[in-house]
Formats: C-alpha cells, structure tokens, sequence
C-alpha cells in the first residue's frame, strides 16, 4: 500500500508539472476598481492547486527520501521570509488580499517541501516539462500564424486579438501583430517557461550525448522538440526571456568550458547554430516586427518603457512611505490605489521587478530575506563548482535554470504576482536543491 501512495504521489507530481502552464480557475473572489475587474485584487482557485494540495496531504504520510539533509540554513531563512511576510499581513490594508497571498506563499513552500519528501525520477520529470514546453510551443505558433487567441472558460484562456486594446502586440508600420500567449496570460510568461523547458532539453541532450549511437531515437526526438520550443520562444517576442535564456545559456557553456566537458560544449555550439538559423527564418519572415521590437524606438515601445521606468518611480515612494513593515503581501496595488484614486484600473501595475516588489510589501526585511534565498542558493553553488559535482548533468542544468528564474525577476513580476510564475520559482529552486541534498550529503537516487 505505502508503494502505491508512493507512485501515485510521484505520477501526481508529473501531472501538476504538465498541467502548469493551464490557468484552468474558479474566481471567488472578483474585486472591481474604479468599475472595472482588479485582476490583482481577485482570489482564484486553480485546477493546479486543487491538485497540489492533494500531493501535499498525501506526502504528509510518506516517509521522508533523507534522513539527513545540506539544506537546514536554506529552511531557516525561507523559514524566516515567510514569518516575515505573514507579519505584514496585519498592516495591510486589505486583509483579504493579502492572507489570499500568504496562502498562495505557503501552497508554493509546501511545494518546496513535497520535492524534497518524495521520490521521483530525473528523466520522467524533464519529459514532463519538455512535453509540456512542446505543447505550449505550438499553441503559441499557432497563435501567432492565425493571430488570434480563442476563449475557453474549461481551459482558463482569454480572447486576444491584435485590434483589441489592451492586448499584448507589436505595431509597426505594416500593421500590428499579436504575440504568442501560450495558455498564459501574457507572452512574456510564455517565454520565461520555455526558457526553462529549453534548459531541460538541452540536460537531456547532455545524458544521451554520452552514447549517440545507443540514443538515437530519443536525441532526433530531443532535438525536434528543442527546435519548435525555440521557436515558441522566439515568437513570443519577449526581451527578458531573450535575454534570461542568452545569459543562462553563456553561464552553462562557462561552466563546461572551464571544467572542459567537450561533448557539452559540442552539444552547445550545435544548439547555438540551430538557433541562429531560427532567429534569421524569422527575421526574414517578419523583418518589420525585429525591427521594432530591437530598436524599441515605436510608440507602443516607447510608451511600454516608460510605463516600466514610472512602476520603478510609484515603487520608490511606496517603499520610502512604509519601508519597515511593507504595504502588505499582495497589497502592493492597492496601496498605488489608496494613492491615488483616479486613474483606470489597469495603470494601476505592479513594478516589473520581484525584488523591488517584495520589499514593497513585506517591508526591508522581508526583502532581504528574499534575496538571501538567492544568496544562500549561489553560497552552495560555490560548493557545487568543485570538479567532483561537475559530472552531475541535472544538478548542473537545475542550477541554471534556477538562475534563469531569478534574471527573469529582474525583469517582470510574474515570478511573484502569478500563481504559474510562483510555482515556477520554487519548482526549479526545490528540484536544484533536492539534487543537491543527494549528492552533497551522499543521498544518491
């Protein structure tokens, strides 16, 4: 019986992985602002969590993978952060956003937990993800080919047309062209989980390049895969996870580089070729949309960045006003609203940076706290760099991906703001981090 609830733990685990991507939710709580819907004011229940908490109850009953573990200082400070943010609930404005968020906090902490506490296989959850990344791949391919995101209530997605205002696209002179969504909210979401999904391709090209002749089939399958999530990726045109993906993808060669791995860096430069010649398909394809979006120099571009520069602004002085106990977790635009009460809901816009973003709510404190996650994370990356730790393929390509996930903070919010973007953060710092505790403390699985 204890082998069954195992395995149904572990395939469980599998399917919220796949399911990930699908904003499949019930909305009980629809807050309005100025007579129109607060996306960041609403409480909603998603398929993906239903499912989680499920794996959680159950793993409750497993008997833990370790007994010993290298991760007691990570615990004491994600330990910490959380006291800190469940404290800034009682000065938040609006209580019932903000125990929503510290729920939310918990479900991705008790995420964290369940990773460590159950067993899984490598390659199974790589092809979870992968899959997952093909599928939404082609979604977005399709979307963007037909220009058009078709609404679904059962599959949580949203209507989206280039003439809709509002509705993420790239104007240029030939006209304007909608970006790839993905069953995500927003292209940009998109393209942080294909970054991911294309780090796991290439760990699995690095396991089966060991023996090419024995994996054929499987790397002709890898590769078909990584070409059409590259392309996802591409057309959803986003610049941070262009740009999280491009130094991601120079830390990895780096590290294979200086520990001489010369099938990894083969592997590398073949990836880097391929995508190259993706890239001028596209350019060639669309050349009008490149330019706009590279020079940013449109009216659309122009005003996106200048959005950003004032959410940068509105987050200063917020900070400024509460920077000892934060204006609550998940208050943030709320508090913009108690500011200033005339503007349309939709100005009302978290800043596009997580870091900037928790010290906001959760106060200096909290902020620190959060960064220290990270700090603690590159302090036993240190010990991970040792030549003995470089042979492990999915303890090197977590560790990127993780990285990968904190560039793209710097850059947006979703990390922080969306229950997918949470997930992602504290899926790829839980499975670096169980990988780690293996080998670090001689746990091998």
């Amino acid at each position: 019986m204890r082998k069954f609830v195992s395995k149904l733990t572990e395939y469980g685990f599998y399917l919220f992985v796949f399911l990930l991507p699908w904003q499949t939710r019930w909305i009980w709580r629809l807050a309005h602002l100025n007579g129109n819907v607060w996306e960041y004011g609403s409480g909603s229940l998603y398929a993906t969590d239903i499912l989680l908490f499920v794996l959680i109850f159950i793993g409750i009953f497993l008997r833990p993978q370790n007994k010993k573990t290298c991760l007691r200082p990570l615990w004491v400070v994600i330990g910490a952060f959380f006291l800190v943010c469940f404290m800034s609930v009682l000065w938040s404005q609006d209580k019932g956003i903000s125990w929503y968020a510290i729920v939310r906090l918990a479900e991705v902490i008790g995420l964290f937990w369940l990773v460590q506490r159950i067993d899984f296989s490598w390659p199974k959850l790589g092809s979870a993800i992968a899959s997952a990344g093909v599928v939404q791949a082609v979604f977005g391919i399709y979307q963007f080919f037909t220009q058009q995101v078709v609404a679904s209530t059962w599959f949580g997605l949203a209507a989206h047309q280039p003439g809709q205002l509002g509705d993420s696209v790239i104007a240029t002179v030939e006209g304007r062209y909608l970006r790839a969504y993905g069953a995500f909210p927003h292209p940009n979401v998109l393209g942080g989980f294909l970054v991911l999904c294309l780090l796991i391709l290439i760990g699995f090209l690095f396991t089966l390049y060991t023996d090419r002749k024995a994996n054929l089939g499987k790397i002709l399958l890898a590769v078909f895969s990584l070409i059409v999530v590259s392309y996802g990726l591409i057309l959803t045109f986003s610049r941070s996870a262009w740009l999280a993906f491009g130094i991601a993808f120079a830390c990895l060669f780096s590290v294979s580089l200086w520990h001489r791995h010369r099938y990894r860096l083969t592997l590398l430069i073949e990836v880097a070729s391929w995508m190259i010649i993706l890239i001028l398909m596209t350019v060639a394809l669309v050349p009008d949309i490149w330019v706009t979006r590279l020079e940013a120099t449109a009216p659309l571009e122009l005003q996106s960045i200048d959005q950003r520069a004032n959410y940068y602004v509105q987050a200063r002085d917020l900070f400024l006003d509460h920077w000892y106990q934060g204006v609550g977790l998940g208050d943030y635009t709320g508090a913009l609203y108690d500011r200033d009460t005339t503007r349309a809901v939709w100005e009302y816009q978290p800043v596009h940076n997580i870091y900037a973003l928790v010290s906001t709510e959760a106060g200096l404190f909290g902020g620190l706290l959060f960064v220290a996650i990270a700090i603690q994370f590159f302090q036993l990356i240190a010990m991970q760099l040792r030549r003995e730790f470089s042979k492990h393929n999915w303890l090197i390509v977590w560790a990127i991906v993780f990285i990968a996930v904190l560039l793209l903070g710097l850059s947006d919010h979703y990390i922080w703001t969306l229950p997918s973007g949470m997930f992602l953060y504290w899926l790829a710092l839980a499975v670096w981090a169980k990988r780690f505790d293996q080998i670090a403390c001689g746990n091998q699985s």
